[in-house]
């Protein structure tokens, strides 16, 4: 059963993924811009590696949009 945390941050991953999306940026193109690997930041928007604050201000910053939308 998923906590009330773990939905958060589903959704927050979600977004990023759809932000992503929306502005036709690949995972590879990202990736790069955050100075990992394609498999790394995988891992990051599936979930699998936990997202820290720091990189998600930095893939906010990248996306170009505030964190505050990642919250709404």
């Amino acid at each position: 059963m998923l906590t009330n945390t773990d939905k958060i941050i589903s959704v927050i991953l979600s977004k990023i993924r759809t932000e992503r999306v929306l502005k036709k940026m690949s995972q590879d193109r990202l990736s790069k811009k955050l100075g990992i690997s394609q498999n790394a930041y995988s891992k990051i928007e599936s979930g699998g590696t936990v997202l820290t604050v720091s990189r998600l201000v930095e893939i906010a910053e990248i996306l170009n949009i505030d964190v505050s939308l990642l919250f709404s």
